[in-house]
């Protein structure tokens, strides 16, 4: 076949065939010999085909989308093949199914196979499509390769050259330049390439393109405007929502941006960015429950993709204790606590989790899980005894703290107001920002925000008292540390500084009044039994010894 000065030949080209049902899998098998293709390979399963192409690379891969309930589906396959580069550039990639459902239509267009194809169909239209994907990918075969090989600036002056010639792939150029310019972030050439469409003829991917552009340049009002007039075309089109969504949360417009990505995923749910998106403008706009739900659509979406990651997982558990922490009545606290739970229990039974991350603790992460719930039912004193024998554990069994167990620790820090330590996580993620997800930097971004004023706080009056503490001032220092500990509650430092100033005040008058007996015995409770760094042990067994002869023990 011969079109557009680009000649294929089935008799040369290596072909994986995918499928999990066996008379349709030879079905295709004898359509593709039929076309002249002598050397095609069969697969029952998604993990059996990954595994040939890091040995062999194919021409043309065709492989159905739904291929067993607990096994890789179409989607994830196209998505690990072209990520982890097991097929070539010019490898055409055709995405098949019997399903022809509006969300799994626009699924599988979104994670862009060169085709998708929906059953029955005839050998004439299996072969046309082949041979048009297998066309523009060798029109736009340089480009391709100087895109994997990370040569940005190459391909798009390459592309640039193409589009100077007539050619039949225009708008492929354009489309792929576009994306190009928003990689090296330049979205002001990017709209340059899109001019003629803004006012012109309606072309789908080109009004998208703008009204992504638009949000990449700020220019919100313009993005809401094309997204819309999008919507009048095509009501049920999932990226024009998502322009919505994203250019009402930036114009402040809450409400409109819940509504727009709520309709984006109920018309295709199947995309990670969608889900990753929806999480920070549910956190942003307190909608709890939608971040939860998202989560939970996060991990069911990644743990069998490249994408897999123990934080996910992680991510379901937090999202339901945000619920918690926020709820509006006791009852509605529990049932989110509990969910997370059963969450936490059945993950010891996962074999997702355990298969992707084989370092990965359950318990110990149950044991934080256990610090968030005392803390938001404001046990405070059980909460830190929870979260000092979670780091304890991860010291003993980590030479590195690892980045899943990062996030709620410092979000359990935080609110016991052991900001030292918090901060001292917090520097280490960020040699680790590859290693994070999206929603574990939105929850982290919200709890340093919320945290801010605190820290500031316990910061200024901890300061103060160390002044006066040094200027043998007791009373005042004693003053400022009980202000510090007021903005950081269970504050191991902040507790034995108000320890060393009431031994001071103790040894000064040469006795202890009852009031300071008290105050001593409520110090030592936040203290005593906890697992303390070896500084602050040394200093609080010293303590100790020396208030006991002033306080019976």
């Amino acid at each position: 076949m011969l079109i557009h000065g680009f000649e294929m030949q089935f008799s040369n080209k290596q072909v994986l065939i995918v499928e999990d049902q066996r008379p349709f899998l030879l079905l295709l098998k004898g359509l593709m010999h039929s076309m002249g293709a002598s050397d095609v390979v069969t697969k029952s399963s998604a993990e059996q085909a990954v595994s040939l192409c890091k040995k062999h690379k194919f021409d043309i891969v065709i492989c159905d989308l739904h291929l067993g309930a607990d096994n890789k589906n179409g989607y994830e396959l196209i998505e690990e093949l072209r990520t982890r580069r097991l097929i070539s550039p010019t490898s055409v990639f055709i995405l098949i199914s019997a399903d022809s459902a509006r969300p799994v239509v626009l699924g599988s267009i979104e994670r862009r196979p060169d085709d998708f194809l929906i059953k029955p169909f005839s050998q004439v239209q299996l072969k046309s499509r082949i041979v048009r994907a297998w066309q523009k990918r060798q029109f736009l075969q340089q480009a391709f390769s100087l895109v994997e090989q990370g040569e940005i600036n190459s391909a798009i002056d390459h592309i640039e050259a193409l589009l100077d010639a007539p050619s039949h792939y225009k708008g492929h150029c354009e489309q792929l330049l576009v994306e190009l310019y928003w990689r090296i972030k330049q979205p002001d050439k990017a709209l340059d390439v899109l001019r003629d469409y803004i006012d012109g003829k309606p072309v789908l991917w080109a009004q998208i393109a703008i009204g992504k552009t638009y949000l990449l340049l700020k220019e919100y009002e313009k993005a809401i405007s094309i997204a819309k007039r999008t919507l009048k075309r095509n009501r049920f089109n999932a990226d024009a929502h998502d322009i919505l969504a994203q250019a009402h949360q930036a114009t402040t417009s809450g409400d409109k941006a819940l509504d727009a990505i709520k309709e984006a995923i109920k018309l295709s749910p199947y995309s990670l960015p969608r889900h990753f998106k929806a999480c920070e403008i549910g956190r942003q706009n307190d909608d709890l429950v939608l971040a939860a739900s998202s989560s939970q659509a996060i991990w069911d979406l990644s743990k069998r993709t490249v994408h897999k990651t123990s934080l996910h997982w992680c991510g379901i558990i937090r999202s339901l204790l945000d619920v918690a922490e926020f709820a509006d009545d006791k009852r509605q606290r529990n049932k989110y606590q509990q969910e997370a739970l059963l969450t936490l229990q059945r993950g010891k039974f996962d074999e997702h989790l355990q298969k992707m991350d084989r370092d990965f603790d359950v318990d110990i992460f149950g044991t934080i899980v256990n610090a968030r719930i005392s803390a938001i039912d404001g046990k405070l004193i059980d909460a830190k005894r929870h979260l000092t024998t979670s780091q304890t554990l991860l010291d003993d069994k980590y030479t590195e703290v690892p980045t899943a167990f990062i996030p709620d620790s410092i979000n359990v820090m935080y609110k016991l107001g052991e900001f030292d330590d918090a901060l001292q996580l917090n520097a280490l993620l960020t040699s680790r920002q590859d290693e994070l997800d999206q929603n574990s930097l939105n929850m982290l971004d919200a709890q340093a925000l919320n945290a801010q004023k605190n820290l500031a706080s316990y910061q200024q009056f901890n300061r103060e008292g160390i002044q006066h503490y040094q200027q043998q001032d007791y009373e005042r220092a004693k003053a400022s540390f009980a202000l510090a500990q007021g903005f950081a509650p269970v504050n191991t430092g902040v507790a034995l500084n108000l320890l060393q100033c009431l031994l001071q005040i103790a040894i000064k008058e040469d006795k202890a009044e009852m009031k300071l007996i008290n105050e001593c015995k409520r110090l030592f409770k936040l203290i005593d039994d906890m697992s303390l760094k070896a500084p602050y042990k040394e200093k609080y067994t010293n303590l100790r010894d020396e208030l006991s002869k002033y306080i019976g023990f």
